[in-house]
């Protein structure tokens, strides 16, 4: 398939770290926000703009499976997925551990630097990748670690998933299921966990996100859709029990994310589908990891206002303000840390695997 016919994959990975750029702008200046007044269709946009990170997992989980069905054929397909995954994710990763390990704990003393105040466990789980299993350090060191260590435990999974998952009826019948579990484990990591960010932010809740991908990607590309009729006995019992219980908001989201999707593989609206937004999508996972740091940044030199804010007026302008600066800012980061470190770092496993091969 030609690189083109991926821009609209590419521009919804731009609209998702538009979006997370949007809540994380919008914690920052929380403060002022006040003047919007609490409630308001604008501040619940703004907050939303979290879900923006669901978008992304099922971008990742539509592309994924195209990519390793179109390599069944490949020898030792499975240790090469894993090669592959490990070089797209952990250079990027490994490099913002040591900056978030300079500027959160060593406070960029070079000096006299207190390496006691290093949570090593914690960091430890975060090269691991799997914070997302533990509730203390779900999303502890590198900010928004939670979701990367998400998206590489679903990477563990995607070989044995594809082994088993090969028609429409199965893909529902995943999704179907990994909403059951999140429903079952959900009440019960409440009970038992402190940690606030767990419950949201754990695996086996947003594991449910990753099968809508998988959806799409038979609906768009296989010519069988049969629904057996166990399936839609197992989705008319989930649509009762959520007569009574309320819907994750991230699935309620994600359901909307899949149909945009959809819509854009097959009718590519420019509104969605850009240079621009394609740009933006191409350093997206740069990005996501590096506005974190120029945020960061901001606070340290006392910069979270560009004008004085003292009513809505002013409080709109700064925000649209802050949020074009920082966005700015960590695209243009994005665009050297994707040349330098994230091609080199895939290069390096192309090259693996044609050494092992």
């Amino acid at each position: 398939m030609e690189p083109k016919k991926y821009q609209y994959i590419d521009s919804l990975r731009g609209i998702a770290i538009l979006l997370v750029v949007l809540v994380h702008i919008g914690v920052v200046l929380d403060n002022t926000l006040d003047y919007f007044a609490i409630g308001s269709f604008l501040v619940s946009v703004i907050f939303n703009g979290a879900f923006g990170v669901q978008l992304f997992l099922i971008a990742s989980a539509y592309t994924l499976t195209m990519s390793y069905y179109n390599r069944l054929d490949e020898p030792h397909k499975n240790r090469n997925f894993f090669i592959r995954r490990f070089f797209r994710i952990a250079p990027m990763y490994y490099i913002a551990i040591i900056y978030f390990t300079l500027d959160k704990y060593l406070q960029f003393d070079f000096v006299n630097p207190d390496f006691s105040a290093i949570p090593l466990r914690s960091m430890l789980s975060d090269v691991l990748f799997i914070n997302a299993l533990i509730p203390e350090y779900t999303n502890n060191y590198v900010p928004g670690g939670w979701s990367v260590s998400v998206e590489f435990l679903f990477y563990f999974m995607l070989p044995f998933i594809c082994s088993k998952v090969k028609t429409m009826n199965s893909a529902l019948i995943f999704f179907l299921s990994t909403l059951t579990l999140a429903i079952i484990v959900d009440p019960f990591i409440r009970e038992n966990t402190i940690y606030p960010y767990f419950h949201e932010y754990n695996f086996f809740v947003q594991l449910s996100v990753f099968p809508l991908g998988i959806i799409a990607y038979f609906y768009l590309n296989r010519q069988e859709h049969n629904i057996k009729p166990v399936t839609w006995v197992y989705t008319a019992i989930m649509m009762l029990v959520f007569c009574y219980i309320a819907v994750p908001k991230h699935i309620m989201f994600s359901l909307v994310f899949m149909l945009l999707l959809i819509i854009q593989a097959k009718y590519d609206f420019r509104l969605f589908s850009n240079r621009l937004l394609a740009a933006v999508g191409k350093v997206s996972f740069s990005m996501y990891l590096i506005h974190f740091a120029v945020i960061y940044l901001f606070n340290r030199f006392g910069f979270s206002h560009v004008i004085p804010v003292s009513d809505f007026g002013t409080s709109l302008l700064n925000f649209v303000l802050m949020y074009i600066i920082v966005t700015i800012a960590a695209f243009i980061i994005s665009s050297f840390t994707y040349r330098a470190i994230e091609v080199p770092g895939q290069n390096l496993g192309r090259k693996l695997i044609k050494k092992l091969n």
